[in-house]
């Protein structure tokens, strides 16, 4: 009944939606998968093909709507699925979401020391502001200076 009720509630879901839907159940296992198998760089720039960059950018008004809808597709795949992984890979897969859809996104990656131990995590910021994670989270990390683009290599001549 459950599987039941789950499948109606996704075919009432608009095309766009069940797309989102799609890509937030299917990437993080893909993304794990492609971390063990080929490593990050190659598993972020494989994402950047598949979201292919060059598209038109998103404006402010289409930018905010997608990452509102984006968001909400992982919420529905975590809650019905239980699939997220870990902060690099929920980053991952909401980066590449976001720039197939015109939006330029910043991965942040930053530590913190809590009880003696060494903590590292992973958000992405739109126009500077975490979107995939609370500020006063991040806030408790020490951020690189920069964006990280583990594929930067790639583009090295």
């Amino acid at each position: 009944m459950i599987a039941i009720r789950k499948l109606r509630t996704f075919w009432s879901l608009d095309p766009s939606a069940r797309t989102l839907v799609r890509e937030a159940l299917l990437f993080p296992p893909a993304i794990w998968i492609a971390f063990r198998l080929k490593g990050v760089p190659w598993t972020q720039a494989w994402l950047r093909t598949w979201a292919g960059v060059g598209r038109s950018l998103a404006g402010p008004l289409e930018a905010a709507a997608s990452i509102r809808q984006a968001r909400l597709a992982q919420t529905r795949v975590k809650r019905n699925f239980r699939v997220a992984g870990t902060c690099l890979v929920r980053s991952l897969t909401l980066w590449a979401m976001l720039m197939r859809r015109g939006v330029v996104t910043e991965l942040r990656v930053g530590v913190r020391r809590l009880e003696g131990k060494i903590e590292a995590h992973a958000w992405l910021e739109f126009a500077g502001v975490p979107i995939n994670d609370e500020a006063s989270l991040v806030g408790t990390y020490s951020a690189y200076d920069k964006p990280l683009a583990f594929d930067g290599w790639h583009n090295m001549k």
